[in-house]
């Protein structure tokens, strides 16, 4: 039962942060485009939002040793999440290249922390399979998302993506909470 709560919790996890990475960095040069930027600047704007994932992961690598494992997933997750809306609500160069780095920022904080958090919720004996089992959820996120983007464009415009990717990631902060806390522990043989 105790691997079964926190496997649910890291599965869940998982597929929300993979959904709304897949489907956000993979669509973002093109929605830029959607939104009247020629093609050169809109990869220039996603090369910057891009760049901003270095310092997310390092802090985030930093944090988790601070604060846990948890709160630091949680905090990114749902700084994530609030950039995921401004993201999707803004329309001005500076804004989108603002709200575009906080996303970057937090999604690959959160990252980061999950990467570090997914190992130590199983035991030596389990702890390949676990890791594995959790990514490969991801990775049925990871396919499903991409082809979503244009459904959730056509009902509601990109406002309405980033909102989804938002709920997402809010879904996976809440998740998250049901995951071991690993910080100063050892691990489990």
């Amino acid at each position: 039962p105790a691997l079964r709560r926190r496997t649910v919790a890291l599965w869940l996890v998982w597929f929300c942060v993979t959904f709304a990475y897949y489907g956000a960095f993979i669509w973002i040069p093109t929605l830029l485009f959607l939104q009247g930027f020629d093609l050169v600047k809109s990869f220039g704007f996603t090369l910057i939002i891009t760049l901003a994932q270095l310092p997310g992961y390092a802090v985030a690598a930093w944090l988790i040793e601070v604060w846990g494992r948890r709160a630091t997933l949680s905090v990114f997750l749902l700084g994530s999440g609030v950039s995921a809306v401004l993201f999707g609500q803004s329309s001005a160069e500076w804004a989108i290249l603002a709200t575009g780095m906080a996303l970057s920022f937090f999604n690959l904080g959160a990252w980061g922390a999950l990467y570090a958090a997914t190992p130590e919720m199983y035991p030596t004996s389990l702890r390949a399979t676990g890791a594995g089992w959790a990514a490969g959820v991801g990775r049925i996120a990871s396919i499903a998302a991409p082809p979503s983007v244009p459904l959730m464009i056509g009902v509601g415009g990109i406002g309405l993506v980033f909102l989804v990717f938002a709920v997402f990631f809010v879904v996976a902060a809440v998740a998250a909470w049901g995951l071991v806390e690993g910080r100063g522990s050892a691990l489990a043989d």
